[in-house]
């Protein structure tokens, strides 16, 4: 496109003719007329359609300006944005720089012979970039104008200027000296792109500055930024200078586009919900959406797919035939796993010619045996598995079968030993069966790994990095749960990073340059009180709130009562089919400590205590000798801690009868069930008859109506 004459400023329509490169007087006339105008026009002296030698749009931008309140007799200086806001600023206009790189360095090779400024900015004026040519002049540059990477010119700021303009308009333009609204930028930076040897001794009117602008869009059609020639000179500027801009701005578009476009396809792929490969005609993989990585557990890009598949006759006859496959299976690891194949269809060029091969594969359609690698944890635990009667836990149980069904987040909050991973899993079985959990407690990672082991990482992005990168449990976890244990203690620094995670469902791995789509259930734990770590700054208010959406309180195994003994019972049996034994019963009094004592460990501690219990055991019946000695301590000195629904237990067992340790124990499970009698005969393991014979025995109904 060569441009049209709208865009080129009359002050070089009027020299195209010349042949003397010197500006003559008429050049110099007109440019004292156009300054004219401009002043008469600001301080009201004549109409805009009085201006009748610059084009309107250049007019209106000078009215704008001045409304703006800007003087054009004063330095204009852009904004400047902090170090934060510049660093975020360039990450985001990384594909811009990288596009346009090559193009300013071409740009510069044409111009060196004179003295230019190229400048990149973005799409709201910021410089992005600027590339003095033919001297050494940034810093006089950057110190009158303040004009820096980070600067932001817009007419807010500086009034009339080519940028700013092409900007607006969407379209190439080209100022020259008066044009430019602010008399001292166009005269001065003249001067300071002038000044060195004999060009100083020229005359003063040749030093205003003239620049050709062009704007730049991405692959959507929306303006991403601009490329800006400016020189001192206005016999250095031409209808082909501008043009030269044009085709600048051009060649990054079209850079950029294509870097956009492949994004695009990245991300349109890596959201589907099939695995999907391509392998070009040398056997390398060339590209693996987030569920073939998950589905073979590995970054499979730059691959031999003969590594990853073993060789495949069927894959060798689709790139030499050019005839598709759909729906086979393929044998892997030797033949001792089997997975669907959807399609293999051929890449082709216009000729005809093999390019290699698209895969596309049933997302995790490979056998049982491989879930349970890529998941790294089999789920085994369903609501069923969470044993106890007691009103507390049957309140916890009750909130977590009704969060199941939703798909907000949950945190679990509860002492160390409740079984909070328990609960994980249930909601997990519950709502997404067929994915993955990936379990990750984050006080066990050290801080140095634990960004990486979350997000992942690209080979050699840090010493001791795989070669071929490794996928972070988030990623391993799309389509199914991630239960992150001890969320307390994540790292302050990595919180704001898991927030954006959740926000955007988008992560980046550690080293790579590009956002890869994440899908999962998000399940956290705690034994600390989040609300306290945040008042003392020590985790991030707008996480917790993220995280904090549903909740669900595990109770201690102090506050449940009669659920002790119905836990002893099963982890008894458990241990003892585990170790061929016949299941023990338990005594009175070996009953009487497991309720009296405090459970510090809660249920893991108790698992544990039956563990020693059963195997010290010699006649099947578990006797307090048979407990670990802190049972005994604790339980002979009473220094165990009731919930304020039990019966105080002040006696040491010395000074009980095993009639009084009965009684003790039917008051307790009937408190616990609110006075269930069935429920509460199932707890005592008697039938209901037996518990009523004994409650009128022991005339505990006087007992039960005055603690009612």
């Amino acid at each position: 496109m060569y441009p049209s004459e709208q865009m080129i400023s009359p002050l070089i329509r009027n020299r195209e003719q010349i042949t003397n490169q010197n500006l003559n007087e008429n050049d110099i006339i007109l440019m004292e007329r156009i300054r004219k105008q401009k002043m008469d026009l600001i301080n009201h002296r004549i109409s805009p359609a009085q201006v009748d030698l610059v084009r309107p749009e250049i007019v209106q931008s000078w009215i704008r300006s001045y409304n703006n309140g800007l003087d054009p007799y004063d330095f204009c200086y852009g904004t400047s944005m902090d170090d934060l806001q510049l660093q975020e600023l360039l990450h985001e206009k990384e594909y811009l720089l990288t596009a346009a790189d090559p193009y300013i360095k071409q740009l510069e090779s044409m111009l060196s012979d004179t003295r230019y400024l190229i400048l990149l900015s973005d799409e709201k004026g910021t410089v992005l970039q600027i590339n003095p040519v033919g001297n050494q002049i940034s810093g006089n540059i950057q110190k009158t104008f303040r004009l820096a990477t980070g600067t932001v010119w817009n007419e807010e700021t500086v009034g009339t200027v080519s940028h700013v303009m092409s900007l607006m308009l969407g379209s190439p333009i080209q100022l020259c000296g008066p044009e430019i609204y602010s008399e001292a930028c166009s005269h001065v930076m003249g001067q300071l792109l002038a000044s060195s040897g004999e060009d100083s001794m020229r005359h003063e009117s040749l030093n205003q500055t003239s620049c050709s602008s062009a704007p730049i869009f991405d692959a959507y059609g929306n303006l991403a930024g601009s490329i800006t020639i400016i020189s001192p000179y206005l016999h250095h500027q031409s209808s082909h200078t501008l043009g030269l801009a044009v085709s600048t701005a051009w060649a990054i578009q079209n850079h950029l586009q294509l870097a956009l476009n492949s994004e695009l396809f990245d991300i349109t792929i890596d959201a589907a919900d099939d695995a999907v490969i391509t392998i070009n005609q040398s056997g390398i993989i060339t590209k693996a959406n987030v569920a073939a990585q998950q589905l073979f557990e590995a970054v499979l890009t730059g691959s031999s797919a003969d590594k990853v598949f073993g060789y495949q006759p069927l894959i060798a006859s689709v790139m030499k035939t050019g005839e598709a496959v759909q729906d086979t299976y393929l044998n892997i690891d030797g033949g001792q796993q089997r997975i669907l194949l959807r399609s293999a269809q051929p890449l082709q060029d216009h000729s005809g010619k093999s390019l290699g091969c698209v895969l596309t594969f049933k997302k995790l359609a490979r056998t049982r045996k491989i879930k349970g690698q890529v998941t790294g944890l089999n789920t085994r635990y369903s609501f069923d598995d969470i044993i106890g009667f007691s009103s507390p836990l049957t309140k916890s149980v009750y909130l977590a079968k009704q969060y199941a069904c939703l798909d907000a987040n949950i945190l679990i909050q509860g002492e160390s030993g409740t079984g909070k991973e328990m609960y994980a899993q249930a909601i997990h079985n519950n709502s997404r069966p067929g994915g993955s959990f990936i379990a990750v407690n984050c006080a066990a990672i050290p801080r140095t790994l634990i960004e990486s082991e979350l997000f992942g990482y690209e080979g050699g992005s840090f010493t001791g990095a795989e070669r071929q990168g490794r996928p972070g449990k988030v990623e391993l976890a799309h389509g199914g749960t991630l239960f992150l244990d001890e969320i307390g203690d994540m790292p302050l620094e990595l919180q704001p990073v898991l927030l954006r995670v959740l926000e955007e469902k988008m992560i980046m791995r550690v080293g790579g340059s590009r956002y890869i789509p994440v899908n999962f259930r998000l399940i956290t734990a705690t034994n600390k009180s989040l609300s306290e770590l945040v008042a003392h700054n020590l985790f991030r208010e707008d996480l917790y709130y993220r995280l904090a959406v549903l909740q669900i309180p595990i109770p201690p195994l102090r506050q449940r009562g009669s659920d002790i003994i119905e836990l002893a019972k099963h982890f008894a049996g458990q241990i003892a089919r585990q170790q061929h034994k016949e299941i023990p019963e338990f005594s009175d009094e070996a009953i009487f400590y497991l309720l009296k004592y405090h459970w510090p460990g809660n249920v893991r501690q108790l698992e544990n205590v039956l563990l020693c219990a059963v195997t010290a055991n010699r006649d099947g019946i578990i006797k307090p000798d048979d407990f670990p000695l802190e049972i005994m301590e604790a339980c002979t000195h009473n220094n165990s801690t009731t919930d304020k629904t039990s019966v105080e237990l002040t006696s040491i067992p010395g000074s009980l009868s095993l009639k009084e340790m009965e009684k003790i124990a039917i008051i307790q499970a009937l408190q616990q069930v609110n006075f269930n009698i069935t429920q509460a005969a199932r707890i005592l393991g008697m039938s209901k008859s037996t518990l009523y014979r004994k409650i009128n025995a022991y005339n505990l109904l006087e007992s039960i109506r005055s603690d009612n």
